[in-house]
């Protein structure tokens, strides 16, 4: 078959708008590095400015059946707490503890708490913090200003200092919370440009849920051994008393475990830990993607600038190359 008959056919039309297209990129290759050279070089000045960010890891799991009390007698349920912190749940349906307590760490309550620790918040909103006044101000940021300005404009109050709720709403975006594969375990992550703090801001969502719900399993469990005892007081059944009876010693042996430094709703699997190096944003990333770009546009310009230089010639894209 002649060359003739081979480039009128579907193949040979591909073949021929293949070698043109590379015929023109190896003829514009300059424009093509130098757009790849000045994407890479906008990249590393980006990198330059973005503060890098090291992601802190804790791991947590579900404590073992029975909780502090072994295989004796099981551990009161940790009771609803009100507010916000309850999940919406149909009839019938139940939460156990660990799930609870995976619920609790973003809630509104445990930030109420954190929103206490001296230090923190200010932390948290950097950018709304003058230490010289020791107080909130203002973002100043492009961000915030737009943010403001755009709040005037409908009508709204443009802004207020960060306060529990505003913590509350920052964790819950920035705490990832992820189940390990297919087992109970969750990974949670958090990420800062200082990893101090990141391990920090875990710890202390680990330690604040705990403490909540051990407060509210104590509390409850106090009640029912005062409620209990007065049932028994006023129960005259031989068996009816003997079964409170073995009730409240299941609860009194619960209040006196307490006592013991030991998780109650979710055990510490690995206290929170960051690499030495950040990790936010991976700069090799971020240069391959710039470099893919840049090749991508650059390209773009040199078949832009054959077709117009073909158009001109009655479509001869030869004449471009020459």
């Amino acid at each position: 078959m002649s060359v003739e008959t081979d480039l009128v056919t579907p193949m040979g039309d591909m073949r021929k708008f293949l070698r043109e297209g590379l015929a023109i990129a190896i003829t514009g290759r300059r424009v093509v590095v130098g757009v790849m050279v000045v994407a890479i070089a906008c990249a590393v000045f980006g990198l330059r400015l973005i503060p890098p960010e090291f992601t802190a890891t804790l791991i947590i799991g579900p404590i073992a059946p029975g909780g502090l009390l072994g295989r004796g007698a099981p551990s009161p349920a940790v009771p609803e707490t009100g507010g916000e912190s309850i999940g919406d749940h149909g009839v019938g349906e139940m939460m156990s503890s660990y799930d609870r307590f995976i619920y609790e760490m973003t809630s509104y309550p445990v930030a109420e708490e954190l929103a206490l620790v001296p230090n923190f918040a200010p932390r948290v909103f950097e950018t709304m913090w003058d230490p010289a006044t020791s107080g909130w101000k203002p973002d100043d940021g492009p961000a915030g200003k737009a943010r403001r300005l755009i709040n005037e404009l409908v009508g709204r109050t443009p802004w207020t200092p960060p306060d529990a709720r505003t913590l509350a709403r920052y964790i819950q975006k920035e705490v990832r919370i992820q189940r390990i594969g297919g087992t109970p375990f969750r990974r949670v992550t958090y990420r800062h440009a200082d990893p101090e703090f990141a391990r920090l801001l875990l710890n202390l969502l680990y330690a604040t849920t705990e403490r909540r719900l051990r407060s509210a399993a104590i509390h409850d469990n106090r009640k029912m051994i005062e409620e209990i005892g007065r049932k028994i007081g006023s129960v005259t059944d031989i068996d009816h008393r003997r079964a409170l009876r073995d009730l409240l010693i299941g609860h009194e042996r619960f209040a006196m475990m307490m006592d013991v430094d030991l998780p109650l709703t979710a055990t510490l699997i690995q206290p929170a830990m960051a690499e030495a190096l950040p990790d936010t944003p991976d700069p090799v990333v971020v240069l391959a993607i710039a470099a893919a770009m840049g090749l991508v546009v650059g390209l773009g310009m040199v078949f832009r600038a054959a077709v117009i230089a073909g158009d001109g010639a009655d479509g001869d894209a030869g004449d471009w190359r020459r």
